[in-house]
């Protein structure tokens, strides 16, 4: 594609060079400039694609853009640049840009699809999960993208980010075009949000499932109000919005919804809503645990069942089942979904012949491990055993907390490793017991090795008793000091399980 027609959809000026050029390619690392990849320098967080822009040329990128705001700035680097031949024109939003490039490049895939896209501090994987679950087996050949992983017609890939940058992200809709996918769930994180890596996609529906204090930190947003400001774009590009009644800054948000799309709906696990639930309980079906519910909607009330423990998925699977129905799905077709439903790393069942309760869990913080424990406890007829590690290289509180909040809603706990970096287990260890004591007779364990962690875990269970392993979730690495590790809690503890079965002849 020439450089003028994949400027085409962007108002830009030209200060130097040909726009005869061929581009297949737009990159924000200037390493990966060069030949027919154009380089786009984005003002970060941390750093300054400007600063790259001589590099670029050097590396043959035939197209440069840049932010009109620094053109005086780089007077001597653009004068280089024309010497090297490239060309560079300038931009007032070099984010947006580089995502109307993207849609050019593709030919808008999003416009053929139904997209459904969710923001909000937790819940998005596991609802996006059920939600694709039920639009495929509704027939509707949904594709993912998320956290864990992007899916298209039964092929899944590791994910980079939550939401991918924009030529990705293009990219992956492209694919989901040319296999006959009609619709799309996706995780849009804040960051990708704030940073317009879904500019030029319209939505569907687009859900707020909740708003915490998180991900306020260096690297990601300098206030909550940033935040709070980036999650609500969502609703700039959606045709229906669906929130969820009982986030913080529920009237704000309503609002902003409310006046940015054509319709919007709420949901509630706790009081009426335009989706609520009038009742739910812990339920085993064809042996399988999980959680029965009565959804209401403005059409009709009837109950479902999802294999998912805790409280907390049933607002997930509402949230899902909203989102179905208003993408048309049939009541049947929504409970038949719902019965297949399973969550990498998000309260995952691993299989076993021994009737044990296991469970992988990503909860790798205080307040997620405290919601998980207590939403588990309603459930379980013996002992919760929680497996878990903290981080190194990271904050200490978590260590003190997460050890407390094990101490105080388990009844066993055992102390292993996670991805300790450069620290020292036994540091690492010795601050979350210190948390764990803050509980007086709290009982635990330290074992270093994490599969021997799991395997005393699940070796000192019995069929009242439910097993957690906690903190990596879907993850499938361990940092140890230099070593990166493959670690998969859901697969080293289904090894164990086969390992106990044989020794105890099952």
């Amino acid at each position: 594609m020439k450089a003028k027609e994949i400027l085409s959809e962007i108002k830009y000026e030209l200060l130097f060079g040909s726009l005869d050029k061929e581009i297949s390619g737009a990159a924000l690392d200037s390493r990966k400039a060069g030949n027919e990849m154009a380089f786009i320098a984005m003002i970060g967080q941390k750093d300054d694609g400007h600063k790259y822009i001589v590099k670029a040329a050097e590396n043959g990128s035939p197209l440069i853009l840049i932010d009109e705001r620094k053109k005086d700035s780089l007077a001597s680097e653009l004068k280089a640049i024309e010497e090297l031949g490239s060309t560079v024109v300038s931009v007032s939003d070099t984010r947006k840009a580089y995502a109307d490039m993207a849609c050019t490049y593709f030919s808008h895939p999003s416009e053929d699809m139904q997209i459904i896209g969710l923001t909000g501090t937790k819940g998005k994987t596991t609802s996006t999960y059920i939600i694709h679950e039920i639009l495929n087996r509704a027939g509707r050949s949904c594709g993912l993208i998320g956290t864990v992983e992007n899916k298209i017609c039964g092929k899944a890939f590791k994910s980079k980010h939550t939401t991918p940058e924009a030529w990705e992200f293009q990219q992956l809709l492209s694919e989901m075009k040319e296999e006959g996918v009609k619709s799309c769930v996706m995780e849009v994180s804040s960051l990708g949000l704030k940073f317009s890596r879904t500019h030029g996609v319209n939505f569907e529906i687009g859900v707020f499932t909740n708003f915490l204090n998180d991900h306020i930190s260096d690297g990601e947003h300098e206030t909550e109000e940033d935040y709070f400001i980036s999650k609500l774009r969502l609703f700039d590009h959606c045709r229906i919005a669906l929130v969820n009644k009982n986030t913080r800054r529920f009237d704000e948000v309503a609002a902003y919804a409310g006046s940015h799309t054509e319709k919007c709906y709420t949901y509630s696990v706790s009081g009426e809503a335009d989706f609520y639930v009038k009742e739910l309980s812990p339920a085993t079906k064809d042996g399988v645990p999980g959680m029965r519910f009565l959804f209401v909607c403005p059409d009709y009330e009837t109950e479902f069942f999802v294999p998912l423990l805790c409280d907390f998925n049933v607002d997930n699977a509402l949230c899902a089942a909203a989102c179905a129905h208003l993408a048309g799905v049939s009541k049947a077709q929504i409970e038949n979904g719902m019965l297949f439903v399973k969550v990498p790393g998000r309260m995952e069942k691993i299989d076993n012949k021994l009737d044990l309760k296991v469970f992988v869990d990503y909860a790798h913080n205080g307040d997620s491990l405290k919601v998980l424990l207590q939403a588990i406890r309603p459930s379980c007829k013996g002992r919760i055993i929680t497996v878990f590690g903290c981080g190194g290289d990271r904050p200490h509180d978590r260590r003190y907390t997460m050890g407390e909040v094990s101490g105080r809603y388990s009844d066993f706990t055992v102390v292993t490793t996670d991805n300790s970096r450069s620290e020292e287990f036994g540091r690492i260890a010795g601050m979350i017991v210190e948390g764990i004591e803050r509980v007086p007779g709290a009982p635990y364990e330290i074992i270093e090795d994490r599969k021997k962690a799991i395997a005393h875990a699940v070796d000192m269970a019995r069929p009242d008793d439910i097993v957690v392993i906690a903190g990596k979730g879907h993850e499938t690495t361990m940092t140890i000091k230099d070593s990166v590790v493959e670690f998969i809690d859901s697969v080293v503890a289904s090894e164990v399980l086969r390992a106990l079965e044989k020794e105890r002849g099952v």
